[in-house]
């Protein structure tokens, strides 16, 4: 009869260590916060919680800002028209800290396979939860990515699933910083 390994403590521990390093390093915090900046400005943008809306400007001539109990409302300059829902924001937040953290994962693990001669290189696992972050960008209000991928006719279907899109991109998200971490773990502990 044989017994199983159980885990110890620092098992769970080193599987989050990678994640940790990322966050420490300055190199690889750059990373991270440019790529989940850019994320989040593309997100936006695509979605359309940004907008450009030719003439129009705040009566008073200043920058306008409204918080109500739905979301957040403002014209910050002439001709640009920002709207986001509460929920929406939780969204954007979660999603663009994900894909930055994804993003300097993904750097580290090439970095790390360079400096150990490793010819597989695990950074496919931190696509794994890039590429549905764009696709699903439709969660909160607009058509995004993945109606240009699918197709109008197709994408309306889909749009009475929305509400589900945006947990499910997060968990995605999760997913591939999970995996990406673990076989950074694992290069690092051979």
């Amino acid at each position: 009869m044989t017994r199983k390994k159980m885990q110890s403590p620092h098992t769970a521990g080193s599987l989050l260590t990678p994640i940790f390093h990322v966050i420490r390093t300055s190199k690889y915090r750059t990373i991270a916060i440019a790529s989940g900046l850019a994320y989040a400005i593309i997100y936006m943008v695509t979605v359309g919680i940004v907008s450009y809306v030719p003439n129009l400007s705040s009566a008073t001539g200043i920058p306008v800002f409204r918080a109500t109990y739905l979301g957040i409302s403002a014209i910050p300059t002439d001709n640009v028209f920002f709207f986001i829902f509460y929920g929406a924001l939780a969204f954007l937040a979660a999603s663009s800290i994900l894909v930055g953290i994804n993003t300097a994962l993904m750097f580290y693990s090439r970095r790390l396979a360079k400096a150990c001669g490793t010819r597989k290189r695990p950074e496919s696992k931190g696509l794994f939860g890039l590429v549905p972050a764009f696709f699903t960008s439709f969660s909160c209000c607009g058509g995004g990515l993945l109606a240009l991928a699918i197709g109008p006719t197709a994408f309306s279907s889909l749009s009475i699933y929305s509400k589900y899109m945006a947990p499910l991109t997060v968990a995605v998200l999760a997913a591939g910083t999970y995996l990406m971490s673990r076989k950074i773990s694992k290069m690092e502990r051979s």
